[in-house]
């Protein structure tokens, strides 16, 4: 744990039945017997993808910023850098944590949207818009 990180992150009180339902081990979800964390960087990336955030009300901070694997925080930073245009940015964690939970506040609702519209096959249509992200960068 760095000096200027937070102690725990979250997310809002309206997505946390998302988040516990969707992470236990019997769940019919790509985030099946996954941590709390897994979840949420997910829905961070894709709200960074997106380019869609916004701030939470009644946020839980439940989740210890110590539970994220060091490449789960580095996948943290470069949002602040790419918000920023700059590497300072990154000396101070707390803001770069708080628009992470921004971009995973919107990317939980797109995540859903998306699990109600195609159900169980939701995994093959993420390999599909990867696969077509991919030919876009060549």
């Amino acid at each position: 744990m760095h000096d200027t990180e937070p102690r725990n992150i979250g997310y809002g009180i309206d997505a946390a039945e998302s988040y516990q339902q969707w992470t236990k081990d019997d769940a019919t979800t790509l985030f099946s017997g996954k941590k709390q964390a897994d979840l949420f960087v997910f829905a961070m990336a894709l709200g960074k993808l997106r380019q869609q955030k916004s701030e939470t009300s009644s946020k839980l901070d439940n989740i210890p910023v110590s539970a994220l694997k060091e490449r789960q925080r580095w996948a943290v930073l470069p949002i602040a850098i790419s918000e920023e245009s700059d590497l300072l940015s990154l000396k101070d964690e707390a803001p770069i944590y708080r628009l992470a939970e921004a971009y995973a506040n919107e990317g939980i609702k797109i995540l859903t949207s998306h699990m109600e519209k195609y159900g169980l096959s939701y995994p093959k249509k993420l390999i599909i818009d990867l696969k077509r992200l991919l030919n876009e960068q060549k």
